[in-house]
């Protein structure tokens, strides 16, 4: 996981066990954790498949078209692709926010929304990265988690 100014979590495959034994590593473990049948996603999925298009508009991964989870802050707002057509880069951000119940379809792809969220240049900024991005202890505004970090020091 890399997280911006300790505020949005970017989830990542991982080559580290997990705490959760039952959770296999690499891309399947990053399917694993967004589609996790207990958590968020799984609330979504049911909303969906109840008819509550207010509360999840778009079907869930593995459907297409659907919604695969990439990341969520410390808000509760949850950011996920919208996989639609075959070129994953240009796959749009739908973000629910949390505090508004809303969500926001930015049709700029992963990259793009990223940079338009630290660079106020997005509407909803401030709610993609609360407090803005502030300098973490070792002054930059991101940080890796996870197995990442011990790369670091190689």
């Amino acid at each position: 996981m890399v997280s911006i100014s300790d505020e949005l979590h970017i989830y990542t495959p991982s080559a580290a066990p997990s705490p959760k034994t039952e959770q296999p590593l690499g891309f399947e473990g990053f399917l694993y954790y967004t589609t996790d049948p207990y958590g968020y996603c799984a609330m979504l999925a049911q909303a969906y498949q109840d008819g509550d298009y207010d509360e999840c508009p778009y079907p869930l991964f593995p459907a297409e078209g659907g919604l695969l989870k990439w990341g969520n802050n410390d808000n509760s707002d949850q950011f996920c692709w919208l996989m639609r057509g075959p070129d994953p880069d240009r796959w749009p951000v739908a973000a629910k926010f949390d505090s508004v119940l809303e969500w926001d379809l930015y049709e700029g792809g992963f990259l793009e929304f990223l940079l338009a969220a630290v660079t106020e240049q997005y509407p909803n900024h401030g709610d993609v990265v609360p407090g803005g991005t502030k300098q973490v202890g070792d002054g930059r505004a991101y940080r890796f988690g996870g197995d990442w970090s011990k790369r670091l020091l190689e």
